[in-house]
């Protein structure tokens, strides 16, 4: 498969966290205040600029965001932050997004990148907008994990390279990718039986 041996892709695009990540909220502001959702950024302005695909990139939050807002509760509160980390996988920058909703459960959490997962109680609403911020987060070299349990709230971070360019895959994406396509196969002969 072809996905699998493509070499990582070279971005262009340079951006400052702070200010993708504040022009999402204020494209979601309506929205925001029709539930009384509440953000709080804290980003330093001492973070290094990012070398990404800038449109790309941009919908991560916008997504994300929006996710929330159908799962939390009216008067909520967002909270985003993000960090530097150097360690042995080298040095990205940390983000985290931090809500005060209900939580979600275990199994929840485990699925919470499935299209078909649903983390409100309305029907209408999947878990695409999370499935979407998964691949774009992978497109970028980047990892995206969720946290929490019931009364406890739910915490996403997503973590990206400070290189700008999206690696090699490596063994983990090519599996990743080979069981995408095994599970995209699936479905085909599922919806084909129909």
């Amino acid at each position: 498969w072809v996905v699998a041996e493509t070499p990582g892709v070279a971005f262009t695009d340079r951006v400052h966290l702070r200010d993708v990540i504040t022009d999402s909220t204020v494209r979601l502001r309506e929205v925001l205040a029709a539930k009384s959702i509440a953000i709080e950024i804290q980003i330093p302005e001492s973070l290094p600029v990012l070398t990404v695909d800038k449109n790309r990139f941009a919908r991560i939050f916008d997504l994300l965001i929006k996710d929330e807002i159908v799962s939390l509760p009216e008067g909520s509160r967002l909270t985003i932050t993000a960090e530097m980390v150097n360690d042995a996988a080298g040095e990205r920058v940390l983000v985290t997004v931090r809500d005060n909703g209900p939580g979600v459960s275990e199994d929840i959490l485990r699925t919470i990148f499935d299209p078909f997962n649903a983390r409100s109680d309305s029907p209408s609403e999947h878990g695409i907008n999370l499935m979407a911020c998964y691949f774009i987060v992978h497109y970028h070299g980047g990892k995206i994990a969720a946290h929490g349990g019931p009364g406890q709230g739910t915490e996403f971070r997503l973590e990206f390279p400070v290189s700008g360019n999206s690696p090699a895959l490596s063994m983990e994406n090519r599996e990743f990718f080979q069981k995408l396509r095994a599970t995209d196969e699936l479905w085909e002969k599922l919806l084909a039986t129909r």
